[in-house]
């Protein structure tokens, strides 16, 4: 476009012979036309679409299941290289554009070649996602039953840290996800806020690869859940039937720590498989822990035991994490257990969180979470599954 502008007002002044422009003048417009259209000047053939909708048009240089290397040409008109996580990147096209704008021994060659390096990529990466849902059913004089006035609300909260640095071996993923729902059944003061689900989880996945830029790695995925708020009888957030309370933050807690190996051939799909876990469950409460819903076994003064240690067996963890193009994205998590060790009963439970989100606009989606839980040596097998639809709020920094 800039040889085009050229031309043209270079033949544009020829044919007038300078009589109507000038020559200052000319210089000055060409100028301007050169730094309005030389954003097309510091790039080359390819070009990196990333998911905030920008484009970087460059040379790529080098990809691997997690980065890519690529060259460009920054404001100051220097060559410069830098990395990019995949994880960023919604798609790349390769020779986008005709012919590279600017000559460089960087451009034209594969083998590395020194040159001015860019600012490294942030290790970590942050996440944050809030959904919200409101329900009310309001029913009067019904041909059948009593009327129906209830409010219900549903929030979820999904959090998470990711690090990974390029030439490191140790890569780590950390999440955090906590739902949580109430309900009224009426609208009069008689009519309590209940509890209908207050679950916070957090999954983690240390991983150490046994070689560069293997698909293989020793790992360690630990799994924490317990609940936020004191709850009494009756799902109250108050003793309005002076029971006591019944469950509170860490009361009960569980901790699910299990050692192995992973396989993960892409950015997408993780395979860990631990033959031997173990389970940390306790409570920080002894009147909790007293109400007997939670541990069988006493301590020395007749109370029941706040911490139990139990030996789980083997721990199979698939986490599928996906984006299609920029409208949506998956985050499914899946584990099966099978506590083999166990004294008493030998099960296989199945536990599974799948969150899939559809963009509206821009940080909005309307997300849906489901739940999956089940033993499948319990005859007949009827795993328990729950879903929840939210509007949903999420940024990445």
């Amino acid at each position: 476009m800039n040889r085009i502008l050229l031309n043209y007002f270079t033949q544009f002044s020829i044919h007038t012979n300078f009589k109507f422009v000038n020559s200052n003048l000319l210089k000055q417009i060409l100028i301007l036309v050169f730094i309005i259209t030389s954003g097309n000047l510091v790039a080359q053939t390819d070009a990196i679409f990333k998911k905030d909708s920008t484009e970087i048009r460059c040379k790529i240089l080098k990809a691997t299941h997690t980065k890519y290397s690529y060259a460009f040409i920054n404001p100051k008109n220097k060559v410069v290289k830098t990395t990019i996580l995949k994880s960023v990147v919604d798609t790349i096209q390769y020779d986008k554009y005709d012919q590279n704008l600017m000559d460089h021994k960087l451009f034209n060659k594969t083998e590395p070649v020194a040159a001015t390096e860019e600012e490294p990529v942030k290790a970590y990466q942050f996440t944050f996602s809030i959904g919200f849902n409101l329900g009310n059913v309001l029913e009067f004089n019904p041909p059948s039953g009593l009327d129906k006035k209830t409010f219900s609300a549903t929030t979820a909260l999904d959090l998470g840290l990711d690090y990974y640095k390029e030439g490191n071996r140790f890569a780590m993923t950390n999440e955090l996800h906590w739902n949580f729902s109430i309900q009224k059944s009426g609208i009069t003061g008689a009519n309590h806020i209940q509890r209908i689900a207050d679950e916070l989880n957090t999954l983690h996945d240390f991983s150490y690869t046994l070689t560069k830029n293997s698909k293989w790695n020793v790992n360690l995925i630990v799994k924490t859940n317990t609940s936020i708020f004191t709850i009494y009888d009756g799902d109250y957030f108050k003793d309005y039937n002076n029971n006591g309370k019944i469950q509170g933050f860490i009361s009960p807690y569980e901790v699910i720590l299990s050692p192995g190996i992973k396989y993960q051939p892409n950015d997408y799909f993780r395979l860990s498989f631990s033959p031997y876990s173990v389970n940390l469950y306790g409570l920080s409460s002894q009147q909790i822990a007293n109400t007997g819903f939670y541990t069988q076994t006493f301590d020395t003064n007749g109370d029941y035991d706040l911490f139990v240690f139990n030996q789980v067996g083997a721990d199979l963890n698939i986490w599928y994490d996906r984006k299609y193009k920029k409208w949506l994205e998956m985050q499914y998590r899946l584990g099966i257990s099978s506590d083999y060790l166990s004294k008493t009963a030998i099960n296989a439970t199945l536990d599974g969180l799948f969150i899939t989100k559809f963009k509206i606009i821009k940080n909005v989606s309307l997300a849906h979470r489901a739940v999956l839980k089940g033993d499948f040596l319990v005859k007949p097998f009827k795993p328990y599954y729950k879903q929840t639809i939210l509007l949903s709020y999420s940024k990445s920094f």
